[in-house]
């Protein structure tokens, strides 16, 4: 496995020693100790100071986990340049993710080097190994394994000198700090709250994962807002729908058609992304543009029940189409604010701190190859994205740089 460095024997069974490398921004020795102790609280008979930049984690069976830390910004600089102009050679297609990798990768100010043993116990090594992807998430750390596959904190391949990458769109974070802000209690019960669904749902979910939308934060868009944002993904939905159903010839001329009706209604044309706007200007998009659209139709739904219009349903089956349109195009915007009632900032909180914990938990099953009988991930993707943005995490409100991460 590329996961393992270098072999050697000890007593009668063989013994591999596996590397792992976080990079991250604005962490230092004293804070990743700490989150390291609390993640693995109960399976640590101590932590054992080292040098300034270096610790042991000890577990119960009496093997380490050897942790060094690197902040110098001289050795910062030298690493973060080698591994940029490495990446840079990536055949990764997404010109756009790729660059934004690599701004990224120069914005680390801080290396963590993780050595263990291995001993061919399969649950043990599954055992330290989520360990450290909850570490790298509790850091907001990005995961280089030696095979050169760098992955962000939500467990998703960013880059791989081969030229993968399981983003359409990334944006790079500058500094940590961002997420060493305070949970309110209002944040610990609506954590509460979405733990209790997983236990019942029997999803798998990580006690310790903070929450991503902040009660002191958010901030719900207003009515006027949801719809106008309703309306352009629409519109994109619709013509990913009329150039992949194979009902018409003159794809653009029944595009412009429809969607003209479509803005007498909502005037959505104001009120389009510039990611939209590139989508619909394109008269020839790709099947990848297509279907990043047409999903979009979940993020449709979310938005209509935002506003009370439509419950969503199980999260296991496709939104209601027909319903959405139903909705759409009975209506104008005058008469579907007069129908729409904005959902309680808490209920759409709620649903955004469930999601969030549901899009881990497919995530996490992806990489472990494995199945979620309750969830979709694709559904459960497009549903974050879309509660993020009603929920500006991170402060964010440009559709396009919404970037669901858990």
């Amino acid at each position: 496995m590329a996961l393992f460095k270098k072999k050697r024997k000890e007593a009668e069974a063989e013994v591999q020693e596996a590397n792992v490398t976080l990079y991250s921004c604005g962490n230092d020795n004293s804070k990743i100790q700490s989150v390291t102790e609390s993640i693995f609280r109960g399976n640590i008979a101590k932590v054992v100071p080292g040098t300034e930049n270096q610790f042991q984690v000890r577990l119960q069976d009496e093997t380490f986990l050897n942790f060094t830390v690197v902040t110098d910004e001289e050795e910062m600089q030298k690493q973060t340049n080698g591994m940029a102009n490495y990446f840079m050679q990536a055949p990764l297609v997404n010109e756009s993710v790729k660059k934004a990798a690599i701004q990224q990768i120069l914005l680390f100010d801080c290396i963590i080097g993780i050595v263990f043993q291995v001993d061919g116990n399969e649950e043990r090594t599954g055992y330290i190994m989520g360990r450290l992807n909850d570490l790298a998430g509790q850091l907001y750390a990005f995961t280089l394994y030696p095979n050169m596959h760098l992955f962000a904190p939500e467990g998703k391949l960013l880059i791989s000198i081969d030229g993968k990458s399981d983003f359409d769109e990334f944006y790079p974070v500058a500094s940590s700090a961002m997420f060493d802000r305070e949970e309110t209690e209002a944040d610990g019960k609506r954590k509460e709250r979405s733990i209790k669904v997983l236990k019942e749902k029997d999803i798998p979910y990580i006690e310790h994962m903070r929450v991503s939308a902040y009660e002191a934060e958010c901030t719900i868009p207003s009515k006027g807002e949801i719809v106008h944002r309703l309306a352009a993904v629409f519109a994109a939905c619709v013509k990913s729908e009329i150039y992949t159903c194979g009902e018409y010839e003159d794809c653009e001329g029944k595009t412009k058609e429809v969607l003209g009706r479509l803005d007498e209604l909502y005037q959505y044309s104001e009120y389009l992304s510039n990611g939209e706007k590139a989508y619909l200007n394109d008269v020839s998009p790709d099947d990848s543009a297509h279907s990043k659209f047409n999903w979009r139709y979940e993020g449709c739904a979310v938005l209509l029940w935002a506003l009370s219009l439509m419950e969503l349903k199980p999260p296991t089956e496709y939104c209601d189409v027909s319903g959405i349109g139903a909705v759409l195009w009975q209506n104008d915007f005058d008469s579907l604010m007069a129908q729409a009632v904005l959902r309680d900032r808490e209920e759409i909180m709620d649903m955004q701190d469930l999601v969030y914990r549901y899009d881990w938990a497919c995530v996490e099953a992806r990489i472990k190859r494995k199945e979620i009988a309750a969830l979709d991930g694709e559904i459960i993707y497009e549903w974050h994205y879309a509660l993020n943005w009603l929920t500006s995490v991170d402060g964010i409100t440009d559709w396009d740089k919404v970037s669901p991460r858990t």
